[in-house]
């Protein structure tokens, strides 16, 4: 007789374990600039559910033994990189710039995880795992980053009036972004899924016209935990002849 799979309960599980293990302190210190410790504790119980919500959501758009490239991966990405693999027979490649978030989380999944085939690695995701292709990218709330994208931030947050903005600054920023864009979507095999936020959504817009795709957007929204943007998914179509 089989012997059956993990189920979500026990991806849940294992997701608060590894959790016990994260050094808040240092984790919140990358997350924020003050306080972090105790904004993170605050959202940890948001953090779980709202991944488990996403990861189910997720795990009916892609297919089995299929490969997922998260860009920005982190602490909310966690619960649905579990998922993915322990669920679904999935590979993931969650790639983060920042290595000290990157040590941190993989500490708590060595002790907590150990078999388990989930790492972040640090790097530019364009460029991480050389010559795969994936038929799903995960861009949650990257074009958006204020950090890496300040006026572009603003402009989609509408924190900035039209008068403020610094043309050239930001034709700048947006040149970049659509690098990003470009390159993160010639890794996504057609068809196949983009999980993003609605603050997203237009980028992979330009990006699949320009490659002569199609893509239907999903109605089924779940918030995020850190930032709060409703997160969606995006199914991108072969090019037509």
């Amino acid at each position: 007789m089989k012997r059956a799979g993990p189920d979500q309960a026990a991806v849940t599980m294992l997701a608060r374990r590894v959790f016990d293990n994260i050094d808040w302190r240092a984790l919140g210190d990358v997350y924020f600039h003050e306080g972090g410790e105790a904004l993170l504790h605050e959202r940890r119980p948001r953090v779980l559910e709202l991944g488990e919500a996403l990861g189910r959501r997720l795990g009916a758009l892609v297919k089995r033994n299929g490969s997922s490239l998260w860009v920005g991966a982190g602490i909310t990405e966690l619960p649905v990189l579990l998922a993915e693999v322990l669920l679904h027979g999935r590979t993931v490649t969650a790639a983060n710039l920042r290595a000290p978030e990157c040590e941190l989380l993989n500490a708590a999944l060595a002790a907590a995880a150990p078999d388990v085939a989930v790492r972040f690695e640090c790097g530019d995701a364009r460029e991480l795992a050389p010559g795969r292709a994936f038929d799903h990218i995960g861009c949650i709330s990257v074009f958006t980053d204020p950090e890496t994208w300040p006026l572009l931030s603003d402009v989609a947050y509408g924190r900035i009036a039209p008068v403020q903005i610094d043309v050239e600054r930001f034709v700048a920023e947006r040149h970049e972004a659509r690098a990003v864009a470009s390159g993160l979507f010639a890794r996504l095999t057609r068809p196949g899924v983009v999980t993003t936020t609605a603050e997203e959504v237009s980028w992979w817009l330009e990006v699949a016209t320009a490659n002569g795709c199609t893509i239907d957007a999903s109605d089924d929204l779940v918030e995020t935990a850190m930032v709060g943007d409703p997160v969606g998914f995006l199914t991108v179509a072969a090019a037509t002849a």
